[in-house]
Formats: C-alpha cells, structure tokens, sequence
C-alpha cells in the first residue's frame, strides 16, 4: 500500500497533540512520513500555567518552553515538526505568510491534510488557521504560484476536534481508531508539564469517543473524530 503522507497544520505548540496525537502515532508507527507545522509557539494564550509560575518570565523564555514540548511531543509521536513562530492571540495571517505555507505545502507534497475547524468562536486563532490553510493549499496546487517546482495533487483534508464542540458547531462524520496507539498518545501528552491538565481531559473525551465508536465497530477503546472536507469519491461505499 501505498505511504501517504500526512501534514498537521497546529495553531498553537500542542493542539495537534490533544487533537490528533493518536492519529498522528497511527500513522507514523506504521511507517507512514508525518510533518506538524506549528504556526505559533502559544506563548501569550496557551501558557497560563507557565507566567503564574512565574510572572517574570520573557517571553522569550516562555517560547522556548513551548517548543521544547512541542518537539518532545512530537518526537514521541515519530513525526517531524516545524515552527513558524508567529505571534498568537491573536494570531492573523498576511499574504507572505501565507505563500510560504503554501511553499512548504508544495515541498511536502502531502496526500492528508489535517488542521483546525472551521468555527471556533472560543478561539479566533484556530478559525484563522482554518482560513489560512484552504488558502495555502489552493496557492499550492496553483502551478503559476511556484512554476520552478511541481504543484500539489488533490489532497484529503480534514478538521479535527475542537476544544468544545458543542460551541463549535462540530458534527464529526469520520472516527479514527486509536486504541492500539493509546499509549503513544499519552506518552506525548506527558511531555506538555505546561498544560498536564489537558491530559485527563483528552483521555477522558478520546475514551468517550471510543464508547461511541465501537457501537459502529466492537474492540475499539479509545478514538479520534474529524470532519472531512473534501468528499469520499469511488464506486462503491467505503
């Protein structure tokens, strides 16, 4: 079977950890090439924990802590990362921005493409970073945007579960086994001190997700749930 590569576009340092970290252990563990572009390191929104601790930190300091846990993170995963190092919260996108997304999307040449919801009205950052990435990915496949190197093929996107998706508007149409990967997830959640609350939370909700999978398919423990964009094509139902 063919290896297709897969590419996490994250707003913040963790968030593909909390909501594609088994999915990206799925993939990477059976020998599949995973990339994580992390647009910015969350250092203002996401560390909370971190300026409490201690409130004369730069944030300098406080970036460097978050991409230590981002790259262990992703480390335990088996994928690639790659920061950009934006500014968050709030995290807005300009045309250069963009294109070198889009360039690094043409490099990578990706089959799956897995980012932020469409709508998130808790945190305008990831409804951006969903904006951003249909834009890149259409610049990508565009052969006049970058005539030196060969345009992307049609890729398989999908969004993936935002932090409360009743708020969200999230109705999931696709579910992703991880119960045989579990323990690779958790691991990576480990490796996050700055926000180690988020590790109940997360086995709580992929547990959860799980319950409801196997209804569907029995065996299955622990799952993450996305939505697709683009459509399943072929003759028969898959």
């Amino acid at each position: 079977m063919e290896k297709k590569k897969v590419l996490v576009i994250s707003a913040h340092a963790v968030d593909f950890v909390w909501r594609a970290g088994g999915t990206i252990g799925q993939y990477s563990h059976n020998g599949y090439p995973v990339k994580i572009i992390d647009m910015t390191l969350g250092q203002r929104g996401e560390s909370d924990n971190l300026w409490k601790q201690n409130p004369n930190y730069t944030e300098a300091e406080v970036k460097e802590i978050r991409r230590q846990e981002a790259q262990n993170a992703a480390n335990a995963l088996g994928a690639e990362i790659q920061f950009y190092d934006l500014d968050d919260h709030l995290l807005v996108f300009d045309r250069d921005t963009i294109m070198r997304l889009a360039s690094d999307i043409r490099d990578f040449q990706p089959d799956i493409v897995l980012t932020h919801s469409v709508y998130d009205p808790l945190n305008p950052d990831h409804d951006n970073v969903h904006k951003a990435t249909l834009a890149a990915l259409r610049s990508a496949n565009v052969i006049g945007t970058f005539p030196d190197r060969p345009p992307t093929k049609q890729v398989e996107i999908f969004t993936f579960e935002p932090d409360q998706p009743d708020l969200s508007r999230f109705i999931p149409d696709t579910i992703i086994d991880i119960t045989d990967v579990w323990d690779i997830k958790l691991e990576a959640m480990k490796q996050v001190p700055t926000q180690s609350f988020m590790v109940a939370t997360y086995g709580m909700r992929t547990e959860h997700r799980g319950t409801l999978a196997s209804r569907v398919r029995k065996g299955i423990k622990y799952a993450e749930v996305f939505v697709r964009i683009t459509p399943y094509v072929g003759k028969f139902f898959n």
